[in-house]
């Protein structure tokens, strides 16, 4: 994670209020972005890394204050405050067969848990439920800063970009989004969510091959189906060429198209573009 900090002139501490905070973090460091919500226009754009990378859960309280030393217009008030921590652990339940009292018990099914995690679900389009977990310290640090935060999913970003798509475009299609070391792997057919899974992210072949597996689980035929790519992945002129020789359609794509940034922060929108598309998260 490389130091980033980037303000338009209009952003203004003392105007929190008006502003929506969206706040990414990870063992290594935090990304932040600030939108203006009067003109849907992203204005701040940060990322820091931690002076020590993150190793216990009792490092989380530090490196929340570290947070909040770095920037202290953190602790104002927001008129919206999304959270969340970068992690492959989470999974999604259909709605008709979701449980509260069973979220853990199931996500422990998919991926291994940490004891001092706490696994929390939020409603997600097509009638699901995103389960995850995330550090119990860091949440109840970072709640003492923001009390009135949204805690998100990682994949939560994804799944909403993904969804919005699938309601503007009638065809069977896949959305990778990247991450650090991981991507999210998202399929729909015929409009209607069927697979949403992490993977990791080593070559250009592997993705690619993860990507007709999909294709060949769901029936889907990859000549039909069309793949978006979306944020940063260091490999990315190679897999757009793989994919190419498979999939109908291979587009590259970063964020919302009703969303407006500044001058310093456009060309950034491929690189965050998970973070800036938490905003869908509201």
């Amino acid at each position: 994670m490389q130091k980033l900090e980037l303000f338009d002139e209009t952003f203004d501490p003392d105007r929190t209020e008006t502003y929506e905070l969206s706040i990414q973090v990870s063992l290594n460091g935090f990304s932040f972005c600030i939108k203006d919500l009067s003109r849907n226009f992203f204005i701040g754009l940060g990322s820091c890394p931690f002076e020590k990378t993150t190793a216990t859960p009792d490092d989380w309280a530090h490196q929340v204050s570290t947070m909040v030393n770095a920037y202290t217009w953190l602790t104002k008030p927001f008129k919206r405050v999304i959270f969340s921590f970068e992690s492959e652990v989470f999974t999604l339940i259909p709605e008709a067969v979701f449980a509260p009292e069973k979220v853990k018990i199931l996500l422990a099914m998919a991926a291994p848990l940490n004891d001092l995690d706490e696994v929390r679900y939020n409603k997600m389009p097509n009638s699901q439920y995103s389960v995850f977990s995330i550090p119990s310290l860091l949440v109840t640090s970072w709640l003492k800063i923001q009390p009135k935060s949204k805690i998100v999913a990682y994949c939560d970003s994804a799944l909403h970009y993904h969804s919005l798509n699938a309601n503007n475009h009638n065809e069977d299609y896949i959305t990778i989004s990247f991450a650090d070391g991981f991507a999210i792997a998202i399929a729909s057919k015929e409009k209607q969510l069927k697979q949403c899974t992490s993977v990791k992210v080593e070559n250009a072949e592997d993705l690619a091959y993860h990507a007709m597996n999909i294709c060949k689980n769901l029936g889907n035929n990859p000549s039909t189906t069309s793949i978006r790519l979306v944020g940063h992945f260091k490999m990315h002129d190679e897999l757009h060429a793989i994919l190419n020789r498979f999939f109908a359609k291979v587009v590259t794509l970063s964020t919302a198209e009703q969303n407006h940034f500044s001058y310093l922060i456009s060309k950034y929108k491929k690189r965050f573009a998970n973070l800036f598309n938490q905003s869908l998260c509201a």
